[in-house]
Formats: structure tokens, C-alpha cells, sequence
């Protein structure tokens, strides 16, 4: 009689995929403005839909212009969250797997002839750098995301002319866009004197 046997790779699979899954339904909720299932760029946009759809006929251009700065910023915005929560809960599973690693040698001590490898060293270490790999890209996603947020925020509540902010806008949004540093990740400035 054959076991069907489920390995941690294939358990953390599963917990990634219906992550996916309840991460697609959080993020196409309703279209209720105040609905609490949503991120805060979400809620920006949809706040910016509707003042163009209530604007006057005099304010409608200016009106589509900001929701036009406030929709590219959107676009940016949801995919940080969908990236940073990919990362999220992939930290928290190999965060999970740093601390019961060294209990797996004893917990699968009768089958450790076809596991050997677990108690390798190199493997827990493996496993910890993955741990903190992951935990690196959800804090560097989850800055964007908060980042871009907060500008879509300043966004919603200037009064300057869509021309003006527009420029600063972009500009802000070239130092997110810079990519990946790991001065940023690890709290160092970029250039030292």
C-alpha cells in the first residue's frame, strides 16, 4: 500500500497559492468607497473616480487630469501589494520553517534514512538566508506600496494645479521606481563622504 506523501515543499505551495487566491478576492472587492476589504490606494482612487464623475462641466478637464496622475499611481500602488504580499506570507512560511527546522531531525528520526538532509547545516542555513530573503522583499515592497500611497494621498488633497504636481509627482515617483537597493534595506546611506 502506497502513501501519498506530502513534503513542507509541497505545504508551502499550498499556503502560497491560497494566499494568491484570498489576496484576488481582497483586492477586487466592491466598488463601495468606504468599504474596509481595500488598500488605501484603492480607496484614492475610487474617491478621485467619483470626483470626476460629480465634477461641473468647468472642472471636469482638471478633474480627469489629477484621477489620470492618481490612476498611474494606482496602477503602481496595487502591484507593491500584491508584491508585498506574496513576500509576506512567503516570509511567514519560511520564518515558520527557520523555527521548527532543528525539531525535524527528531520529530522524523525514523525516517531520516530517506531524509538525511534535513539535518544538514547547510540546508537550515539555506532556509534562513531564504527566510530572510523573502522578509527583505516584503519590507522593500510594502515601503513602495506605503510610499506611493501616501503620495497618492497628497495628491487627493492639494490644491495646486495638476501641471504642477504632475511634475513633482514624477519626480517622486523615479526614486521609487529606482529599484531595489540594499543601502535603503539595510538602513545605510547611498553615498558616504
Amino acid at each position: 500500500m502506497n502513501k501519498i506523501s506530502f513534503g513542507l515543499p509541497v505545504i508551502i505551495v499550498l499556503i502560497l497559492v491560497a494566499s494568491g487566491a484570498l489576496l484576488v478576492w481582497f483586492m477586487t472587492g466592491d466598488d463601495n468607497l468606504f468599504s474596509p476589504n481595500q488598500t488605501s490606494a484603492s480607496l484614492y482612487e475610487k474617491f478621485a473616480r467619483q470626483q470626476v464623475e460629480d465634477a461641473s462641466a468647468r472642472d471636469k478637464p482638471s478633474s480627469q487630469l489629477k484621477y489620470l496622475l492618481i490612476y498611474d499611481m494606482y496602477i503602481k500602488a496595487r502591484s507593491y501589494a500584491i508584491l508585498n504580499k506574496v513576500f509576506f506570507w512567503a516570509s511567514v512560511a519560511f520564518g515558520f520553517m527557520v523555527l521548527i527546522w532543528p525539531s525535524l531531525s527528531v520529530i522524523f528520526k525514523d525516517h531520516l534514512t530517506r531524509w538525511e538532509w534535513i539535518k544538514s547545516a547547510t540546508v537550515q542555513t539555506t532556509v534562513t538566508g531564504l527566510a530572510a530573503l523573502m522578509f527583505t522583499f516584503y519590507s522593500q515592497y510594502k515601503d513602495k506600496q506605503t510610499y506611493t500611497e501616501a503620495l497618492m494621498r497628497w495628491v487627493v488633497f492639494s490644491s495646486e494645479p495638476v501641471a504642477e504636481l504632475s511634475v513633482k509627482v514624477t519626480e517622486e515617483l523615479n526614486k521609487i521606481d529606482r529599484g531595489f537597493s540594499f543601502s535603503t534595506a539595510v538602513g545605510k546611506a547611498e553615498s558616504q563622504p
